[in-house]
C-alpha cells in the first residue's frame, strides 16, 4: 500500500551524505551541497549548459551555464544549522568554545548561534550587546531545552556572495534576494521590493499552494493503491494463466501418451497376427519336412533288402506316403504368405504447425465486450431484478471470470451486482436488484477497465399497479398528436400536426417549442416519431421523408439523414422511432412496409422487412424488436439481429398506431379508435385498456 505521509527532509546531502553545505535547490525541488553540484557538473563536461538532477535524472538548465545560478536554498541552510547545533547538543564528546577555540564549551547562544566556554560565557554577559542574548546550558537536559528554544533563535543575516552585503530587497523579474549594490547595478529598473514585505506574500503563497494541494494526494493516492492492486492482480492472473497453461498442456501430453499407447497396442496385435500366421505355415514346412525324411529313409532302407517278402511288406504304406508328401508340397506354397513391415503414418510436420498455432496469449480488449441487450429500456423496479445481456468475444477462455459490477446511487452509496456465466461462452449475464428509486450507474469493467459503453445510466422507479391506470391529467396541443417523449429531466415532447414539436414541463406548462412549419432545416411540414437519446431528440417527418435530430434542452438543429424513396436509407412516411439501447436508431416506414435501422449519425445498417404498414417500433429487454402493423392489425415479433420473425400478437386491435415497452416487460399499444391498451410482459393478455383523447397528450 502506498504511503500518505509526507516524505522525511533528511539534513544530509544525497551525493556526499554529510550536512549540507552551501544547499542550492534545483527546479526539482532536490537539493544539494554546492559544491557537489560543482563536481557532478564537472563530470558531465564543462560545455554542457545543463545539469541532471542526481536524484530523479532531470535536466537543469543552468543559468548562465553556472552552478552559482541556480538558487540557494537558505531555508534548509537554516535547518542544518538547527540540527548541527542539536548534533553537537546531543553527543558526549566535548565541543570546543566557538569564540577561543580553546575551552570546551559550555553553553550555547541561540542569538549568537556560538558555543561558549565559562570564560567567553561570563564574558559574553558583560558585554551590554550580549548580555540578554538567551544561552542554553549544555548538559542531560540541554537537548530537549534547545528543541523548544530554537523557533526564538534569531535569524542570521544573509549576505551577498558577489558584494558580502546584506540581502535586503527582492528581485520579482529575477525571483532572487538582492543586496544595496545589486540593486542600484542591475535591478534599479526592474520590480523589486523589501525582503520582508515579499517574504510575508510568499508565506502566505506557498500557504495557497499547500491548500491547492489538498485534493491531490488522496486521489493520486487512491490510483496508487489501485495500481498496486492491479500489480498484484497481474501477478495472480499471470499464475493461474500459468497453471491454465501447464494444465492445458499436460492434458494435451497425457492424451498424446494414450495415442502413443494405443498405436504401440495395435503395432503389437497387428505383429503378433503376423507371427501367428507365418507360424502356422512354418509349422506345415516342418511337417512336410519331416515326413519326407522319415518316409524317404525308410524307402532306401527297404529297398536294400532282398527278401520280397519284407520289401512288398511294407512298400505299399511307404509309397503312398510319399506320393502324399508329394502332392502336399505341390499345394503348399512355399512364399510367405504375411509381409514383415507394419506401415506407419505419421505426418509431424503438419501436427507441428498446428502444435505452433494453439493456443494464445494476450491482453484483454474491453471494447471486445459490450452489453448485448437490456439497455433499450434505461429503466429498472426498485426491489426486482434487472439483468443485462453482455456479449463476450468468441474464443476467449474464461471470459466472463474476468467481468467485475459496480452498482452505484446517485447519492454515491453502492448496492451489489451479479456477473452470471451461462452455457453460452459467449454471453453473460449481469444482473443488479436496485433498492431504492433514483438514479444509478451501472459500471462493467473487464480487469478494470470499462467495457464499451459502461458505465451505464439507469433510472429507477416504483413498480406501478395497471390495473389501477388511469389518466391522471392531460397536456392541451391543440391538434393531433401522434408521438411522446420523455426527458431524464422530466420534461415531456409532443408532435404536433402543425409543424413543430412542443415541449411541456413535468406539471404541463408549455414551456418552449421545437421547429416550425417549412422546408427548411429544423423545419417539418408533418413531425411523427420521436426520440430520445441523452439530450438528442429524433423527430421523423411523415410527409418529407426524412428524420432530422436537435439538441432537446436548447431545441438547436444539429443535423438529418433520408430522402424519399425505397432504397436502403430512404424513407416513404416513416413514423414511429426507437432505440435497441447499442447506439441504433430504428424507423418505422409506413408504405415501404419496413423497419430500417441506422447508427445514432445517420448511417444506415440494415432493412426489416414486415407483413404490412408499420406504424412504430419498440425495442424490449432482450433486445426482441417488436412493430405494430397498421393494416394487419397486429404486432410482429423480430429477433434481436431482426433476421427473422419470431412472433405476432393481436388482442382485438383496431389500426394499431404505437407501441411502448416497460422496463418489467409490459406492452403498450395505442389503437386508431382511441384506446391504449396495456399487455403483459408474456404477452397473453391486456390488463387494461384505457380511452385518450387525439388531441391530448
Amino acid at each position: 500500500m502506498a504511503e500518505t505521509t509526507s516524505p522525511a527532509i533528511t539534513m544530509t546531502c544525497e551525493v556526499c551524505s554529510e550536512y549540507y553545505t552551501d544547499p542550492l535547490m534545483l527546479p526539482c525541488l532536490h537539493s544539494f551541497c554546492k559544491k557537489c553540484l560543482i563536481k557532478a557538473k564537472e563530470k558531465q563536461g564543462s560545455a554542457d549548459i545543463s545539469l541532471k538532477c542526481p536524484t530523479c535524472d532531470t535536466s537543469v538548465n543552468l543559468p548562465d551555464g553556472k552552478i552559482e545560478g541556480l538558487t540557494q536554498n537558505l531555508w534548509l541552510a537554516q535547518q542544518v544549522k538547527e540540527a548541527s547545533v542539536k548534533d553537537k547538543m546531543s553527543k558526549k564528546e566535548s565541543t570546543l568554545c566557538e569564540q577561543c577555540s580553546e575551552d570546551t564549551a559550555v553553553t550555547f547562544c541561540c542569538e549568537c548561534w556560538l558555543f561558549l566556554c565559562d570564560f567567553c560565557k561570563t564574558a559574553h554577559k558583560r558585554i551590554k550587546s550580549t548580555s540578554q542574548h538567551k544561552l542554553v546550558n549544555i548538559g542531560k537536559e540541554s537537548v530537549h531545552q534547545l528543541s523548544t528554544e530554537l523557533p526564538n533563535m534569531k535569524q542570521q543575516a544573509v549576505f551577498c556572495i558577489q558584494h558580502s552585503e546584506k540581502l535586503t530587497y527582492y528581485c520579482k523579474d529575477c525571483n532572487k534576494l538582492i543586496c544595496q549594490i545589486c540593486l542600484n547595478d542591475k535591478h534599479k529598473s526592474h520590480n523589486y521590493n523589501d525582503y520582508l514585505d515579499e517574504g510575508k506574500t510568499a508565506r502566505k503563497a506557498l500557504k495557497e499552494s499547500v491548500a491547492s494541494c489538498d485534493g491531490v494526494i488522496s486521489p493520486v493516492t487512491e490510483a496508487i493503491a489501485n495500481g498496486e492492486k492491479m500489480l498484484e492482480q497481474i501477478a495472480t492472473c499471470k499464475e493461474e494463466v500459468r497453471q491454465e497453461i501447464k494444465e492445458t498442456f499436460e492434458e494435451l501430453k497425457a492424451a498424446l501418451d494414450k495415442r502413443c499407447n494405443d498405436l504401440l497396442m495395435e503395432t503389437e496385435e497387428i505383429a503378433s497376427a503376423n507371427r501367428n500366421s507365418v507360424k502356422k505355415q512354418l509349422d506345415r514346412f516342418h511337417k512336410l519336412v519331416k515326413q519326407v525324411s522319415h518316409g524317404r529313409h525308410l524307402a532306401s532302407s527297404v529297398s536294400e533288402r532282398t527278401d520280397p517278402c519284407e520289401v512288398l511288406s511294407v512298400e505299399k504304406l511307404i509309397t503312398n506316403q510319399l506320393e502324399e508328401c508329394i502332392e502336399e508340397y505341390k499345394k503348399l506354397p512355399l512364399e510367405i504368405n504375411e509381409n514383415e513391415a507394419i506401415v506407419t503414418r505419421f505426418d509431424t510436420t503438419v501436427m507441428s504447425n498446428e502444435i505452433h498455432k494453439y493456443g494464445s496469449v494476450f491482453e484483454v480488449d474491453p471494447d471486445l465486450y459490450s452489453i448485448d441487450s437490456g439497455l433499450a429500456i434505461p429503466l429498472a423496479t426498485v426491489k426486482k431484478e434487472r439483468k443485462f445481456k453482455v456479449a463476450l468475444p468468441a474464443g476467449i477462455g474464461k471470459a466472463a471470470s474476468y467481468l467485475k459490477t459496480s452498482f452505484i446511487k446517485s447519492d454515491g452509496s453502492k448496492e451489489e451486482g451479479r456477473v452470471v456465466i451461462v452455457n453460452d461462452t459467449n454471453t453473460a449475464i449481469v444482473s443488479c436488484t436496485p433498492q431504492s428509486i433514483g438514479g444509478y450507474e451501472l459500471s462493467v469493467t473487464i480487469r478494470g477497465q470499462h467495457i464499451k459503453g459502461s458505465p451505464y445510466q439507469l433510472s429507477v422507479k416504483a413498480s406501478r399497479d395497471y390495473t389501477t391506470l388511469t389518466n391522471e391529467r392531460s397536456f392541451d396541443l391543440g391538434n393531433r398528436t401522434d408521438s411522446v417523449a420523455v426527458h431524464t429531466n422530466g420534461e415531456v415532447f409532443a408532435n404536433s400536426k402543425d409543424g413543430f414539436v412542443q415541449v411541456f414541463s413535468e406539471d404541463g406548462t408549455a414551456v418552449r417549442r421545437i421547429g416550425s412549419k417549412g422546408s427548411g432545416n429544423g423545419q417539418f411540414d408533418y413531425p411523427w416519431g420521436l426520440l430520445l437519446v441523452g439530450d438528442r431528440l429524433y423527430v421523423s417527418d411523415n410527409n418529407f421523408n426524412r428524420v432530422q435530430y436537435f439538441s432537446a434542452t436548447t431545441g438547436q438543429y444539429i443535423s438529418q439523414f433520408g430522402s424519399e424513396g425505397n432504397g436502403n436509407g430512404q424513407f416513404y412516411t416513416p413514423r414511429g422511432i426507437s432505440t435497441d439501447g447499442k447506439s441504433n436508431i430504428l424507423v418505422a416506414e409506413y408504405n415501404n412496409k419496413r423497419v430500417q435501422v441506422f447508427k445514432e449519425d445517420g448511417t444506415f445498417v440494415q432493412v426489416i422487412q414486415c407483413d404490412g404498414k408499420a406504424t412504430d417500433v419498440a425495442v424490449d429487454n432482450e433486445g426482441k424488436i417488436h412493430v405494430t402493423i397498421s393494416n394487419q392489425n397486429h404486432v410482429q415479433v423480430f429477433s434481436p439481429d431482426g433476421k427473422s420473425q419470431l412472433d405476432a400478437y393481436n388482442h382485438n386491435f383496431n389500426s394499431p398506431q404505437g407501441i411502448a415497452i416497460d422496463d418489467e416487460g409490459c406492452i403498450f399499444v395505442s389503437s386508431n379508435n382511441g384506446y391504449l391498451h396495456v399487455l403483459s410482459p408474456d404477452r397473453k393478455h391486456v390488463i387494461k385498456s384505457i380511452p385518450f383523447a387525439k388531441k391530448m397528450v
